[in-house]
């Protein structure tokens, strides 16, 4: 009975088989095929009997389908969430990856003044249209916002206190607390304040000889409602001592003013902040990086503090910035704005496609909301439509949407798989279409 199990080898000239290393490599596939074989080994011990190659590979197949989910891939975001951390945050303009593609398999000047003919800085020019965004006299990037925070903790209050409101002492997802990242970077916290109210006294209460900073953090996933009360920016920094840094984390990245509930990086600068620092892949809708912007003597210092080698941005990263930079001050919006700011008609018009091309009693376009995400306008919400798929097997359909080719990520509400129109992009309708089709017409 045991005769009837393959080599590996024997298995991994099988075209079945073959055609799984482009997604996960030839060494990765035998790994699987080993694994796989051995569990047929035990059956055979267990049920006393042999099988047959196509069951083999059959189930072989099956494992590599299961780790090539694993691979970063393509997914249509059906959630009603437009900035979703699980899927990778912001869409990234297509146009701008077609247009920075020559950059990233070409030699680049990343580092090199082509005027001067010598060693440049690196990033300089994306510097510059921060500091038109911002208003700010200079900027950097490094590569996310909490290496931005560490960064800036570290090159101005090592063995120094900080002091936050208590009412901004947040964890956001992965378990990433404000407080954890204080102590990493040398810096002593000063909370002050209470969870609802904080007031201008508590802040220059907690003023000594140690006080390196005061840190203004960005709440992100929850919001403050009722009984509550903070100080505005430019009211903290007129009553602060002059040698005393106020420290701005805005983190969303929102410089669009229609964006409800949230304090642009600019109006933070025009109030007086000597440093902002935000996340470039969430409302700014451009690659994963933490921008810092201010004032020029500071952001100096963090472009010399030997941390910032450790942190910097490459040339994908760099060019890509610098294509949705262009963009957003050439009044161009990106993905996440396109999205954020598409009417419910524009959905109608296009769920009412997709229905009329299905023509299923299990399907119908319902009301609904969508959320800007990634802790962002934390308890707004916009109206949207779903599509309402009906189902005795919710958890089973959503499944099967889900190990699509293309995975189409949906969400259940009473019974239902809801596929949020609001966070569908309009190319990715052809392969909606199908998916449902396929789903309906199923025995």
């Amino acid at each position: 009975m045991y005769e009837t199990l393959p080599q590996v080898e024997a298995l991994l000239q099988h075209p079945s088989i073959g055609k799984w290393f482009v997604h996960v490599s030839r060494p990765v596939a035998a790994d699987v095929l080993r694994i796989t074989i051995e569990e047929f080994r035990k059956r055979i011990r267990v049920e006393e009997k042999g099988f047959d190659l196509d069951e083999i590979v059959s189930a072989c197949e099956k494992a590599l389908a299961t780790i090539s989910c694993q691979r970063l891939q393509p997914v249509i975001n059906a959630t009603g969430v437009i900035i979703h951390t699980n899927l990778g945050r912001a869409p990234i303009s297509r146009e701008n990856w077609e247009r920075v593609g020559l950059l990233n398999y070409s030699y680049t000047n990343l580092e090199f003044d082509v005027a001067k003919g010598k060693r440049g800085k690196r990033s300089s020019f994306t510097s510059l249209l921060l500091t038109k965004m911002s208003g700010a006299e200079d900027a950097l990037a490094v590569n996310n916002n909490a290496a931005a925070i560490f960064l800036i903790l570290s090159a101005f209050a090592k063995r120094k206190e900080v002091i936050v409101s208590r009412s901004e002492l947040v964890q956001i997802g992965g378990g990433f607390r404000i407080p954890d990242i204080l102590k990493a970077s040398g810096a002593k916290l000063v909370e002050v304040g209470t969870t609802n109210i904080t007031t201008l006294s508590d802040y220059l209460d907690a003023i000594n000889e140690k006080t390196a900073m005061v840190l203004r953090v960005h709440r992100s996933n929850f919001a403050l409602r009722g009984f509550t009360e903070e100080v505005d920016v430019r009211d903290l920094k007129q009553h602060l001592p002059s040698d005393l840094l106020l420290v701005v984390d805005q983190g969303s990245g929102v410089f669009d003013p229609r964006i409800p509930s949230e304090t642009t990086v600019s109006r933070h600068i025009a109030s007086g902040a000597d440093l902002v620092s935000f996340s470039a892949d969430k409302a700014l809708g451009s690659v994963q990086a933490g921008c810092v912007v201010g004032k020029r003597e500071l952001v100096a210092k963090l472009g010399k503090h030997p941390l910032f080698r450790t942190m910097r941005i490459g040339k994908t990263v760099s060019s890509l910035l610098e294509a949705t930079l262009i963009d957003l001050l050439n009044g161009v919006d990106q993905p996440v704005g396109t999205l954020l700011f598409r009417s419910v008609a524009e959905m109608r018009k296009t769920g009412r496609s997709i229905l009329e091309r299905i023509k299923s009693e299990r399907l119908s376009l319902i009301e609904d909301t969508m959320t800007l995400g990634g802790g962002s306008t934390p308890d707004e919400s916009l109206p949207s439509l779903s599509i309402r798929l009906e189902s005795s097997k919710p958890q089973k359909d959503a499944r099967t949407l889900r190990l699509r080719p293309v995975p189409i990520i949906t969400t259940i509400h009473k019974g239902a798989v809801h596929i949020n129109l609001g966070t569908v992009m309009y190319h990715e309708t052809e392969e909606l279409v199908s998916a449902l089709t396929d789903l309906v017409e199923a025995p």
